[in-house]
């Protein structure tokens, strides 16, 4: 029969013994932050189509509708979308939200002008399939411009004549505009 003091040297030796073993392979594969931070900010640092998508849908919970009116979306690093919206029920007003992958923020009112033209500046996210595949304009954007260190710093959606997300791409010696159409095929890349 063992005695408890084997028994306590044999339990403190198993300890010992899992806790270097968990301790020695937990930074196998390990990345360090910075190296992390920078992938994620070459690979768009979160700028994508879930974000969009529920930043759609808390604005759509918001006003009790399903389908929302918009003048802009504009999709920053870090899960962060900022979106100004037609008010439904009063579709002479904008208010402006910011979400930021969770929490939709209070609306902020949006002055319009009297010159403003509501209709012809509005489009719902169904005319826009490009923001259905964020993750792609970023990476077209990237692979298009060719920078080195290139990183995608903002998405903007807006209309004009027609509507062109636009992505902008910087690198620190280069920085350009690519545009794409609704769809998301680039149709011009504008360097700055």
């Amino acid at each position: 029969m063992a005695s408890a003091a084997s028994v306590g040297r044999s339990a403190a030796w198993t300890v010992t013994a899992i806790a270097v073993t968990f301790g020695a392979t937990a930074c196998i594969g390990a990345v360090d932050r910075a190296d992390f931070d920078a992938a994620m900010r070459a690979r768009g640092g979160g700028m994508t189509t879930a974000v969009v998508r529920d930043a759609m849908a808390a604005l759509a919970l918001e006003y009790g509708v399903t389908e929302l009116q918009v003048t802009s979306v504009n999709i920053g690093p870090v899960e962060t979308v900022d979106v100004t919206v037609r008010n439904p029920a009063r579709p002479d007003q904008l208010d402006s939200y910011t979400f930021d992958g969770r929490y939709l923020s209070e609306p902020t009112p949006v002055l319009v002008s009297a010159h403003d033209d509501l209709d012809a500046q509005s489009f719902s996210l169904g005319e826009v399939p490009a923001l259905g595949r964020v993750e792609s304009l970023v990476d077209d954007a990237l692979a298009d411009t060719a920078f080195d260190d290139g990183q995608v710093t903002g998405i903007s959606v807006n209309r004009t004549e027609a509507i062109r997300p636009t992505v902008m791409v910087e690198s620190p010696r280069s920085r350009a505009l690519v545009v794409f159409d609704a769809d998301g095929a680039i149709s011009g890349v504008h360097p700055l």
